[in-house]
């Protein structure tokens, strides 16, 4: 088996270097006219010039592109050391603590989140809704939780610190209710 791959190999780059003439074949000499015949003196026809196709040539323009040589850290510049500053969402104007997950949807590609103030006012929140004083993300949304990453700077370090507000179950429930006579069970 390795012979005739050994064979069909040498046979494939032999085609390939025989098809790879690099030396332009001699155009076919023309037959030379007889010098019995008098036939009239024609002009030669005259050949169109080849034009040269110049090799194409490469250019790198690093206009828009990062130095692979830096660091991408170096790349994002210095972390806010006040981010409420940037935050301008109504969220932002309260602590993680403050703030009470009500209800959360998933199942889909966005999850959705609904979160309480502290007024009693329900806000929508999505993945990279900025919420809390810190300026945090939201960075993951399950069925029973919302996982907000506040970023601090610290000794030239960046630290991220995730925090779940977990959605708590109604302490009281609602007895068994009747539809038909409009009344509970355990009356």
């Amino acid at each position: 088996m390795k012979t005739f791959k050994a064979t069909m190999t040498t046979a494939m780059l032999a085609l390939a270097l025989g098809a790879c003439d690099d030396a332009p074949s001699a155009p076919p000499k023309a037959a030379k006219p007889k010098a019995a015949a008098a036939a009239p003196v024609t002009a030669a026809p005259v050949e169109a010039p080849v034009q040269q196709v110049p090799a194409v040539t490469y250019t790198y323009n690093p206009v828009g592109k990062r130095d692979p040589f830096r660091s991408p850290i170096e790349d994002l510049g210095p972390v806010n050391a006040n981010p409420v500053a940037s935050c301008h969402e109504p969220l932002c104007a309260f602590d993680l603590d403050q703030l009470k997950l009500v209800a959360v949807v998933t199942g889909d590609s966005s999850p959705m989140a609904m979160v309480e103030d502290p007024a009693g006012r329900g806000h929508i929140v999505r993945r990279n809704t900025r919420m809390g004083r810190q300026g945090g993300k939201v960075t993951q949304i399950l069925r029973d939780s919302v996982t907000v990453t506040e970023v601090f700077s610290g000794n030239g370090e960046i630290i991220k610190n995730p925090v779940m507000l977990q959605l708590k179950p109604d302490a009281k429930q609602d007895p068994a209710y009747n539809m038909m006579t409009g009344r509970n069970f355990g009356e």
